[in-house]
């Protein structure tokens, strides 16, 4: 069988060994590029942080619902550090659906309802507004219950001369030559958050150490100069995965 299979490839012409291979190609190609396709969406998707459209009829804001049954809680904003215009995810339960009677500030900050881009029973998606306060908090209140608090979010612009690294775990920063300590919080659904506080020995250049991770989810950062102020900072998305 063999010996005939190839003696069928050496009778085929040049133009149909070309036509065959083209078609294997495309067979092997047509996933492959599917697939990078994918990722490149799912990098962009992290990367971008656009203001969202404008809230029309067929939007699920348009229709109220009820206020949820239980008391609203926060878990995490994500992510904990941006600035003005970009969006805030909001994460936790019983947020309700569009319930009437509700209010969210962000640093201090009443986000209006045109800034809200949705509001459901587990995640919010909002603006951060102008003037919301470094190291402020995002705030819920829906109906009679209490407020919940989330932790606090870094705000900043594009004044902000340290940069935040995070590889194989550990944490650095550039030009931190300011920061003196570090308030960071770590967990998720399954760890119980950990507040850690840690003096820093800033280096005079290149990049200092900050934290080991020890590959904690990151929850929130805030860095410190010596009289307590909260030093701004900037981040690449794609590196911490946001």
């Amino acid at each position: 069988m063999n010996n005939n299979f190839l003696k069928t490839i050496d009778q085929l012409s040049f133009k149909k060994v070309i036509s065959i291979s083209l078609f294997i190609a495309i067979l092997l190609g047509v996933p492959v590029g599917t697939y990078l396709v994918g990722q490149q969406t799912r990098i962009r998707s992290h990367a971008a942080y656009q203001k969202p459209k404008p809230v029309n009829s067929t939007d699920i804001k348009a229709t109220p619902g009820p206020l949820p049954t239980q008391a609203p809680a926060i878990g995490r904003v994500f992510p904990w550090v941006g600035k003005v215009g970009d969006i805030a995810w909001l994460q936790g339960k019983n947020f309700g659906t569009n319930p009437v009677d509700k209010r969210l500030t962000i640093g201090g900050v009443t986000v209006s309802e045109n800034d809200i881009a949705s509001w459901e029973d587990t995640q919010i998606q909002a603006i951060i507004p102008q003037g919301a306060l470094q190291g402020g908090s995002a705030d819920i209140r829906v109906g009679s219950y209490p407020n919940s608090q989330s932790l606090p979010m870094v705000i900043y612009d594009t004044t902000a001369k340290v940069k935040l690294h995070i590889r194989n775990n550990v944490l650095t920063a550039e030009n931190a030559g300011v920061v003196v300590k570090a308030l960071i919080w770590t967990g998720d659904d399954q760890v119980l958050t950990q507040n850690h506080n840690v003096d820093i020995n800033p280096l005079p250049t290149g990049e200092t150490m900050i934290f080991d991770t020890q590959g904690l989810p990151l929850l929130s950062v805030l860095l410190l100069d010596g009289k307590g102020n909260i030093v701004p900072y900037y981040v690449d998305p794609i590196e911490f995965n946001f």
